[in-house]
């Protein structure tokens, strides 16, 4: 019976490694078709490949604006991750280490906003910044990435965890609040840090919902809107590029993920105290 069990989870296991799997073979095997093949369908690469011509023409495209939006990817993603991680390491912090009025209420607050949906606030945020004169620049895309409700709530998970007698040590030999912060307690939190951080680069860089209502300018386009533009001088859509194009966008999300897995947290226990 127990064979029987586990033989059966292990099929459910393999059909959803599947699920998600083929769609990343399909377009793998995608980048060595031209826009004829394609049309065709089949799930096999073709021959002749066309991986080479693709990747060229993509780099090619529009003068190279491809390399435009690639580098505009890395500074959303890298500058909304690493400010919005830092902002919600120190929200953590203030929630593990002070009792104020309205502390419970507030987390709580916190921790609704976190369920809300982006596009229920776009348009609000999409006359905010009109108001404010930062449509269709980067600052539309950088701003509302900084703000992450939801790493909030998992540093105060992370920070739970770091036990008081580590902070009444510190105090005791009269340290500050500050190097409490910097020296004891952000090494301690480190693999929360990165994962709320791997969690915000992976959310800002496939942020497509936002940066289509917030830009217009193919100069300040990410790579996951930029993509969707490519097309011929006819205006036609050249699907083998974008295909390539899409593939190129998942690649350096796949890459980090494999470098810093090692650094993610397997334990997220407790919650406010």
């Amino acid at each position: 019976m127990k064979a029987t069990r586990r033989a059966g989870f292990e099929i459910v296991g393999i059909l959803i490694a599947v699920f998600f799997l083929v769609p990343f073979y399909w377009l793998l095997q995608s980048t060595t078709k031209d826009i004829g093949q394609l049309m065709e369908g089949t799930f096999v690469p073709q021959v002749p490949i066309h991986f080479i011509d693709n990747l060229v023409g993509v780099f090619a495209y529009n003068k190279g604006v491809f390399v435009h939006w690639l580098a505009n990817s890395f500074l959303y993603s890298s500058v909304g991750s690493i400010t919005g991680t830092f902002l919600a390491a120190m929200a953590g912090f203030a929630f593990r280490r002070y009792r104020f009025f309205g502390r419970k209420l507030l987390f709580f607050l916190i921790l609704g906003f976190a369920m809300i949906p982006h596009f229920a606030t776009a348009l609000p945020l999409f006359i905010e910044f009109k108001n404010f004169h930062i449509l269709n620049t980067m600052w539309a895309m950088i701003v509302p990435s900084v703000l992450n409700v939801f790493g909030v709530y998992l540093m105060v998970v992370y920070w739970n965890q770091v036990p008081e007698e580590m902070f009444d040590a510190a105090m005791m030999d009269g340290t500050r609040e500050l190097t409490i912060f910097l020296r004891i307690g952000l090494p301690t939190i480190l693999p929360g840090a990165t994962t709320v951080l791997l969690i915000a680069f992976v959310a800002i860089w496939n942020n497509y919902f936002l940066a289509l209502i917030m830009l217009n300018r193919h100069e300040v386009f990410p790579l996951i809107l930029g993509i969707t533009t490519i097309s011929s001088a006819s205006g036609w859509p050249v699907y083998n590029l974008t295909v390539m194009g899409a593939f190129l966008t998942a690649l350096p999300l796949l890459i980090l993920f494999i470098t810093l897995q090692r650094f993610l947290a397997p334990q997220l226990t407790g919650a406010i105290k």
